[in-house]
């Protein structure tokens, strides 16, 4: 009797045991479940707020965005107009409106011919052309010199004068030399000159349409009973006109073309005539074989 007691009391306690574990594991489990799902929803709530962050932020640069667009399409339609108004004021070119008249229209609707102002020096008496600074070359107008040390030839292209290496253009016909003075040819071979406009005359056109010998304003120098040509300085050679001077040692000679004087080797044109030697004239010819003083 006392057996079965004791075989029933370590049954019960066993099976209170075993209930025990049970619950302890479901217990276990559940928080494990309720942790997960707690879990799970901050996650989403996180992912919403970053959704509607994004969201807020796309609404804000949306219209950014737009008014960026708006801002280069304007851009470019008027890059494109202005481009049509550069075309537009290269093709209209104005003319003079005289009968007859090709040349540039310059101030007051009319070429220099026909009566355009220009700037006049600003010294008292003087009626040359200004250049920088209201002053004509005569009375102070500041020149651009050649950078080369000791040169005081005024500057070409590059800084330079021409005998230190400025560009020029030169004659596009094979063998030629000679400067352009249009369409890419000089005179010798076709470029067209001004003609002096009176009947007859075939002489090159000066100021004012005419040659020198029908009237042609040239300047003479300024010493009082002289009529010649002014140089340099508004005088003559004959009254202090500086004229360069051979840069070979002991010589005193005019320099010509890189400085030194015939003499010394400048190069100068000779006559195309065949067994020629003399100085063109014009045409490519001397006096004695047709050039026309």
């Amino acid at each position: 009797m006392i057996e079965e007691e004791e075989d029933l009391a370590v049954l019960i306690y066993k099976s209170s045991k075993t209930a025990k574990a049970r619950a302890a594991a479901a217990a276990a489990k559940e928080k494990q479940q309720m942790t997960a799902s707690s879990a799970g929803r901050r996650t989403s709530t996180r992912k919403r707020s970053f959704d509607n962050h994004n969201e807020d932020g796309a609404s804000v640069d949306r219209p950014r965005r737009k008014r960026a667009v708006i801002k280069k399409q304007q851009f470019a339609a008027n890059s494109q107009k202005d481009e049509g108004n550069t075309v537009r004021r290269k093709r209209a070119i104005k003319k003079c409106p005289a009968d007859g008249c090709s040349n540039q229209a310059r101030r007051g609707g009319v070429c220099r011919r026909h009566g355009a102002e220009r700037s006049i020096c600003s010294s008292e008496g003087c009626s040359n052309q200004a250049r920088r600074g209201g002053l004509c070359r005569r009375h102070g107008a500041e020149l651009n010199i050649c950078s080369s040390v000791g040169c005081s030839n005024q500057a070409g292209r590059g800084g330079v004068c021409v005998r230190h290496g400025a560009k020029i253009k030169r004659c596009r016909s094979e063998g030629c030399t000679n400067i352009v003075v249009k369409g890419g040819v000089c005179i010798r071979h076709g470029a067209k000159i001004k003609i002096c406009s009176s009947e007859g005359c075939s002489n090159q056109a000066r100021p004012g349409g005419v040659c020198v010998r029908h009237g042609a304003k040239i300047k003479r120098c300024r010493i009082e009973g002289c009529t010649n040509i002014v140089v340099k300085g508004g005088v003559c050679m004959r009254h202090g006109a500086k004229r360069k001077v051979c840069s070979s040692e002991g010589c005193s000679n005019q320099a010509r073309r890189g400085g030194v004087c015939v003499r010394h080797g400048a190069k100068i044109k000779r006559c195309r005539s065949e067994g020629c030697t003399n100085i063109v004239v014009k045409g490519g010819v001397c006096i004695r074989h047709g050039a026309k003083g």
